[in-house]
């Protein structure tokens, strides 16, 4: 049986676990660079004479297998790492990893403040999963040891992923008529699909307002709704933004909207006016006409085209982003996107 620090590492000296890996890097050359994938009615078809929707498809399928092969590679690395540092310290590998797994024991503070920072998410009272947050911080205390000592070993041995991954398809996003910020002729343009009652998406919004905020000239910023929460209420919110947008006010509308998150109803369209100071009369005729339900809908069905399924969706200069869209992600594809535009 293998010991408990063993499993939470996800490592294995099995040669099994090696063989797998390297049949997966022999075999993860990326379909979309090949010739062909598939031929009918006697015409060969590649990834790039797919739809849009379907490349992005395509893509996400090579890249899932991609990150899964960079995973068991760790894995690889993070076993030579411990059987050399036990065999240094003169340890069983079992002895040194349970060592490994030693971490400061959360207090009951530590607990309180991770359950203050995330109780709008978690359904159940501080006193009843005080033990099970303590047991989350442990680990994590023990994957963020991991990681640094993985890092470190992969210093020190010069280690190189070999591999290559697949190339993510360019977008053209039709986006005329819907709010931006920043300069038309910015060399970045970031284009985002959300919904406004979407968690992630919330995060999102704060995390591309500090990256506005800091590139300035060099991105502009595109919104467009995918209101996809089944309540409607996202939907009547995002209609409200097209209203705010009539009187010039669409991103203190946007923020407040995500500030106010959790608070969110069919009614806070009028709310979120009122406070504003917008016209409320004015407000009150454009949510009663059809121009709002009809910028949303071509938003969502330019989405659609794209394939996008989930909120938030950035595309950075035509590129869906892979990565959890903090905002030292952004900044850092933003920096990538820069690079690939210097002349």
């Amino acid at each position: 049986m293998r010991s408990r620090s063993s499993q939470l590492f996800r490592i294995s000296s099995c040669p099994a676990v090696l063989s797998t890996a390297l049949f997966v890097a022999a075999t993860l050359t990326s379909a979309a660079n090949a010739q062909s994938v598939f031929s009918l009615g006697g015409k060969e078809y590649a990834v790039k004479d797919l739809g849009v929707s379907h490349q992005q498809a395509w893509f996400d399928v090579e890249n899932e297998r991609f990150e899964k092969s960079k995973r068991i590679v760790d894995d690889i690395v993070f076993d030579m790492y411990v059987e050399a540092e036990a065999k240094k310290a003169g340890k069983s590998k079992e002895t040194f990893e349970e060592d490994f797994a030693k971490v400061k024991e959360a207090t009951d503070k530590d607990a309180k403040v991770w359950f203050d920072k995330n109780k709008d998410r978690v359904p159940y009272p501080y006193e009843q999963i005080k033990g099970e947050i303590k047991k989350l911080l442990a680990s994590e205390l023990i994957q963020e040891k991991r990681a640094k000592a993985l890092e470190d070993y992969k210093k020190k041995n010069k280690f190189a992923f070999t591999m290559t991954g697949p190339v993510a398809p360019v977008v053209q996003i039709a986006t005329a008529g819907f709010p931006s910020r920043g300069p038309d002729n910015a060399r970045v343009t970031i284009v985002e699909f959300a919904d406004y009652q979407c968690p992630h998406c919330k995060a999102a919004a704060t995390a591309m307002k500090g990256v506005v905020a800091k590139m300035k000239d060099k991105v502009r910023l595109i919104y467009l709704d995918f209101p996809i929460n089944p309540s409607g209420i996202s939907l009547t919110v995002a209609h409200g933004a097209v209203c705010a947008d009539e009187q010039k006010k669409f991103w203190e509308y946007h923020h407040l909207a995500f500030d106010k998150q959790s608070t969110l109803t069919k009614d806070s369209p009028a709310a979120l006016a009122k406070e504003l100071k917008l016209d409320e009369a004015a407000f009150s005729t454009c949510m009663g006409s059809a121009r709002p339900a009809e910028r949303v809908a071509k938003a969502k069905a330019e989405g659609e085209r794209l394939g996008v399924q989930g909120t938030p969706a950035i595309y950075i200069n035509g590129v869906r982003m892979t990565h959890a869209p903090t905002e030292e992600e952004i900044t850092k594809h933003v920096n990538e996107a820069l690079k690939g535009t210097a002349s």
